[in-house]
């Protein structure tokens, strides 16, 4: 059976969104890190601008406090104006360099000259005109010009101060500027004539080894331009709030030193998950396309016969819906064929299951070899098949494909275990034939095969309206029979007496008849062959058989027939169920008569031969009745030990016809002599016929000229009029 490959986009398209998936997430992972170390980032860089300035702010103020402990004081102002350089120099001079580290010292008497000079902790000695930086000398300006104002006291004074950054000789510098004052009342200096101070601190790498030392800065510097974008930097501005230099550090970015410092540890990871996730995918991928091929091997399985490895009556109803509606739009013709294997039973039972699959196997390739692919060929089930025909216009078209396709079915097949011929019967009809759908187009379907399989197998019938119509018929009364055994009521016994040749009822056949709401009353010819096919056979044949044996145990009737269809014999319980009627009325087994029929096949099976067993072991009699209409004869009368043989009423009515008739029926008399087996002639309606029979030696009559169907009543009118035979023993 070719099977369907499972195609690789399913997967694929598993695995891609999965992939798409852990690459979103990834993404989005890492757009948050990304997010969340920036702003980290960013927090510590504003804090440590926010250090960066804070230092600054702090040297300046660091530098004007150091001047003004030495500045203010009663002692540096006499000291000055006394001119005392060795003083100067241990408080106001070197001394600022070697405690503070200040790079350079003025101090400027009331007419802006300078009366002392220190340098890197040297003393120089300045000249009658030497001039201060000019930044610093307009910075000396502006403070003389703010110490002048008369009114000030001398702590209002000694409050004054300028400090700033300059520029001196292209390079950056701290400047403060401080008067020179006492710092007690005892010692008056009037306004204007103070000594300026002026203490200078270069931005160097001093200063910047300072402010990274208190503030942990990073290789901090200062520089004339803003730091690279790996820096910070902090603008050092001058009076007018112009950076005239800045100090630059390497920024200490935490989210990134992190992701730095774990960055072989998450790489490791990654790359394990990148692992991982391979193998994961690799493996889902190769789950995922054995899943979807095992659902596609389901789905395929679900819609074929594994057998024939053709669709099976799932798929081909589909097919054929979607057949007819496209008929309905315009399309093009559809007709359907049910086919059915001639013999296929005696092949299966005699070569066995192997051979019988074998066979259905071969007979499956050759209708497939026999259409087109527009066309669909299915099995229905056991040895049925339907074919789907596209564009079969016409009944002789398709009368001459059914032709050659019985043909081609009806060649031999070499199987394994030699060769066989079978056959098969098919019935055909075109869907523009018939109203209705789906339904109505299969019933069509399936009456013109039985029509075929009736006419002698091994051909062809095309379903007419008159076939439909009886198939209809057919339904309508199988669905009433339904009705009628399910609600009960309708289902009525009749009696038919037998009598003996002095006319006295020896025995009593029970018939089955329905009454019909509409139809009125409908003899057994008419349902009880729907009744075997639908099961319903059992339950009338049980309503039947009980109400028998209330006749026979209520009246004095000497004995009861009751027919037996093959389909209730083949049950395993039937013997049960007869025999507990019977105990329930209380009724021998020699007071009942199962009757056969031999116008149908006996399954001479294992169960029917233990039920009949078992029947006769309870003293129940067996009569074969039609006898001589079937294709047995003598063979059931040997297999199934019949007591009885009835001869049937086609051989009664042709009596005296001068067709070799006489001689047949004298032959079963003289049989059921030599056999010890009572013969009863059905069908007696003339007064010739049972004279004729009684010359014959037959002794038992059933039929119209003595007594017709009856009920209970009737009957036991009649047997009170006529008299009863008591059964010898």
């Amino acid at each position: 059976m070719d099977k369907p490959r499972a195609p690789a986009s399913f997967s694929a398209q598993l695995v891609a969104a999965i992939l798409l998936a852990c690459l979103v997430a990834t993404l989005s992972v890492l757009f948050l890190s990304y997010t969340a170390v920036n702003a980290v980032d960013a927090d510590a860089e504003a804090r440590q601008i926010r250090f960066a300035q804070r230092a600054i702010v702090r040297e300046t103020s660091r530098l004007l406090e150091q001047q003004q402990a030495s500045t203010v004081w009663d002692e540096a102002v006499l000291h000055v104006r006394n001119g005392n350089r060795d003083w100067i120099d241990a408080n106001l001079g070197t001394w600022m360099h070697e405690q503070y580290g200040q790079d350079e010292t003025y101090i400027v008497d009331p007419d802006s000259r300078i009366v002392y000079v220190a340098r890197e902790g040297v003393t120089g000695q300045p000249g009658p005109r030497s001039p201060l930086p000019p930044a610093v000398e307009t910075m000396v300006e502006e403070m003389r010009a703010a110490t002048r104002n008369p009114a000030e006291s001398t702590a209002d004074v000694a409050e004054r101060s300028l400090t700033r950054f300059v520029l001196l000789g292209g390079k950056p510098a701290l400047v403060s500027v401080v008067p020179i004052v006492p710092d007690t009342p005892a010692l008056v200096q009037p306004a204007g004539t103070e000594y300026l101070h002026v203490a200078i601190q270069k931005a160097d790498v001093d200063m910047a080894a300072r402010l990274s030392s208190a503030y942990e800065f990073d290789r901090g510097s200062f520089s004339v331009q803003p730091g690279p974008d790996d820096r910070l930097s902090v603008p050092l501005r001058d009076a007018a709030g112009q950076p005239i230099a800045w100090f630059v550090w390497r920024a200490d970015r935490p989210g990134h030193r992190i992701v730095e410092e774990m960055l072989p540890v998450v790489g490791l990871f990654a790359a394990f998950g990148a692992a991982l996730l391979s193998w994961l995918l690799r493996t889902l991928w190769i789950a995922s396309r054995r899943l979807h091929q095992s659902e596609e091997e389901a789905r395929y399985l679900a819609m074929h016969d594994p057998l024939a490895g053709i669709p099976n009556r799932t798929l081909f109803e589909d097919r054929l819906d979607q057949a007819l509606k496209a008929e309905k739009r315009g399309g093009p013709a559809v007709a359907l064929l049910c086919l059915d294997l001639d013999r296929f039973k005696a092949v299966n039972d005699t070569m066995g299951h192997q051979a019988g699959d074998e066979l259905i196997r071969q007979m499956a390739a050759r209708l497939r070899s026999h259409v087109r692919e527009t066309d669909t060929v299915a099995r229905l089930g056991g040895d049925e098949f339907g074919v789907i025909l596209i564009g079969m216009t016409s009944d002789e078209t398709l009368g001459r494909y059914c032709s050659g396709l019985v043909h081609l079915l009806a060649a031999p097949c070499d199987l394994k275990c030699g060769q066989v011929q079978i056959g098969a019967s098919i019935g055909a009809v075109r869907a523009a034939a018939v109203e209705g759908g789906k339904e109505s187009l299969l019933r069509s379907a399936d009456t013109a095969l039985y029509r075929a399989k009736a006419e002698g197998r091994g051909r062809y019938c095309i379903a007419t309206p008159e076939m439909t119509d009886m198939f209809r018929r057919r339904h309508e009364i199988e669905r009433d029979l339904r009705r009628a055994v399910a609600e009960g009521g309708q289902i009525h016994v009749l009696y038919q007496p037998i009598f003996d040749a002095e006319e006295r009822i020896v025995a009593a056949e029970a018939l089955v008849r329905w009454n019909h709401p509409a139809l009125g009353q409908m003899g057994p010819e008419t349902f009880l062959s729907i009744a075997e096919e639908t099961g319903l056979i059992e339950r009338i044949g049980h309503h039947v058989l009980e109400q028998a044996c209330i006749l026979a145990a209520t009246s004095g009737i000497p004995r009861v027939s009751v027919n037996v269809s093959p389909v209730q014999l083949r049950h395993e319980t039937f013997a049960d169920e007869v025999l507990a009627v019977m105990s329930a009325h209380a009724l021998s087994g020699e007071r009942l008569v199962l009757e056969l029929t031999e116008r149908f096949t006996l399954d001479a099976g294992p169960s029917t031969l233990a039920n009949l067993a078992r029947l006769r072991a309870a003293g129940v009699s067996i009569a074969l009745d039609d006898f001589a209409t079937g294709q047995s004869l003598l063979r059931y009368v040997r297999d199934y030990q019949i007591d009885t043989i009835k001869i049937d009423r086609s051989y009664v009515a042709r009596l005296g016809t001068g067709d070799g008739t006489d001689q047949i029926v004298r032959a079963i008399l003289d049989l059921g002599r030599a056999m010890g087996i009572e013969v009863t002639a059905e069908g007696v309606e003339r007064a010739s016929q049972r004279e004729a029979l009684l010359g014959m030696g037959c002794h038992g009559f059933q039929g119209y000229l003595l007594g017709r169907p009856m009920d209970p009543l009737r009957l036991a009118a009649l047997s009170a009029r006529k008299g009863v035979a008591q059964k010898s023993a």
